[in-house]
């Protein structure tokens, strides 16, 4: 892997195991959504778990569609910017490190985004450098982790704050895990599923 997002992504592979988790919580997959850059990434990983299930990864960064493809052809790749990404039915929805690229304007209406792709009883697997308390401030320049040729505009949200807007918009969650790194410090993870539409 050339590329600087899915060589870090592989070197850090521990921050993501618990995607390895999701068979056992949903039996039958056929729609898989990847939600960024950093999530394409992990395409081949799905596809090891979901052989057969359809993967849509959704960035606008053309190299990493490009390098996407190139590990994985039969990966479906949306030029599109992720948070503005709008599709349905699928089974499980993955975010990897990527709410800390928005603002927290956007996050909630990201968040709905997700809520929407997913069938009801959907899973969704997000993943995001946390902080102990929320910042006021819009994101900030920063140095990037995964290539010393690139800077990413960042901001880091609290896990009790992502948990709340996700209980709100009509997730339940499921699990909730934490990993160091070295490059970003702690590591969220939150295993949630969408709640099914009782009728009236």
């Amino acid at each position: 892997m050339k590329h600087p997002i899915g060589y870090w992504i592989y070197d850090n592979a521990e921050l993501f195991r618990y995607i390895g988790e999701l068979p056992c919580m949903i039996e039958k997959t056929e729609r898989i959504l990847l939600s960024g850059p950093f999530s394409a990434f992990l395409s081949t990983t799905m596809r090891a778990l979901y052989e057969d299930a359809q993967i849509v990864a959704v960035t606008d960064r053309s190299d990493v569609i490009e390098a996407v493809k190139e590990e994985d052809g039969s990966v479906v790749c949306v030029d599109t910017p992720f948070d503005k990404f709008s599709g349905s039915s699928f089974d499980i929805a993955v975010s990897v490190l990527a709410i800390n690229t928005l603002d927290t304007r956007e996050l909630t209406p990201y968040l709905f985004s997700l809520h929407d792709s997913l069938a009801d009883g959907g899973f969704l697997f997000l993943s995001f450098p946390s902080s102990s308390t929320i910042s006021p401030y819009p994101k900030k320049l920063v140095d990037s982790w995964y290539s010393m040729d690139e800077k990413i505009y960042m901001k880091r949200y609290t896990p009790e704050d992502v948990v709340m807007a996700l209980s709100i918009i009509g997730f339940d969650v499921r699990a909730i895990e934490s990993d160091d790194n070295p490059d970003l410090g702690k590591v969220v993870s939150i295993h949630a599923q969408k709640r099914a539409v009782k009728p009236l």
